[in-house]
């Protein structure tokens, strides 16, 4: 589905962008119905859910700079844009 792939896209940036998220902020994020959902969606991308976080798993090149971590978080942000106007269009 296209709300799926969507989710796909952005669970793969929010992996680069960011060490780990809240439940909550992931839910709303990945346009999740529950924090079970959440769990789920974490396991089935072998993510570690912990104390009301889930914990992304470590990039090889893992050394990145706080430049990169805003460039990356930053284009998970215009993804995420991007893809609720092409929803709100569609539907």
């Amino acid at each position: 589905t296209l709300v799926g792939t969507i989710r796909d896209e952005i669970a793969s940036c929010s992996e680069k962008a960011y060490p780990s998220l809240p439940i909550a902020n992931a839910k709303n994020l990945l346009f999740l119905e529950s924090e079970g959902s959440v769990i789920r969606f974490a396991e089935e991308h072998e993510w570690v859910v912990q104390d009301g976080r889930v914990y992304f798993p470590l990039q090889q090149e893992d050394a990145r700079t706080e430049r990169e971590i805003l460039n990356a978080s930053g284009e998970v942000i215009e993804h995420t844009i991007g893809y609720a106007r092409e929803l709100e269009t569609i539907v």
